[in-house]
């Protein structure tokens, strides 16, 4: 989906230019990562999910929905195909045996190392750019998120102010 946007702002202001242009960023960055993952016979959320058991000893059903920002029935789903390719297990928790936990099998901590890598690579190969403008682009980046996280959670803003926005993905 591609949005309108210039640099000539008519009869909208520099905001609501920035706001198409973050969109359309959004979906450009979507349908690369898309490609991308794909190459390597995984979804976008496939991918993300073996990323987020690689950093965990292991992660319950839900708690991996929420870090995707997904319902169990999509987990559901996700953890079907990956268990399918050998790359998690399922087993019960230890404290609980009606919660089920997913962990990394060694090809799937071998795969999600790997594309990683590449993932990582292939970002820096597409944004490569003046390190200060870089630097620059991501100050103004964050008070903006900071701003729209204020709007949606007044209360909790004075918390993510000492987190930077990418520890949340």
């Amino acid at each position: 989906m591609k949005l309108a946007h210039s640099a000539h702002h008519g009869p909208h202001g520099p905001e609501q230019s920035l706001y198409l242009l973050l969109t359309d960023l959004f979906y450009l960055l979507d349908d690369t990562d898309r490609q991308f993952f794909g190459e390597f016979g995984l979804s976008a959320r496939q991918f993300w999910a073996l990323h987020h058991l690689s950093e965990a000893d292991g992660l319950s059903m839900i708690d991996l929905s929420r870090l995707l920002f997904t319902d169990k029935s999509n987990i559901t789903a996700i953890a079907d195909r990956l268990e399918g390719a050998e790359l998690i297990q399922r087993s019960p928790a230890p404290h609980d045996r009606r919660v089920t936990m997913l962990t990394l099998t060694a090809k799937g901590r071998q795969l999600h190392d790997e594309v990683f890598v590449a993932h990582q690579a292939r970002i820096c190969a597409i944004i490569e750019g003046d390190e200060a403008d870089l630097r620059q682009v991501i100050h103004s980046l964050e008070r903006i998120h900071h701003r729209f996280e204020q709007h949606l959670h007044p209360d909790a803003s004075h918390a993510s102010q000492s987190r930077p926005a990418s520890s949340k993905r």
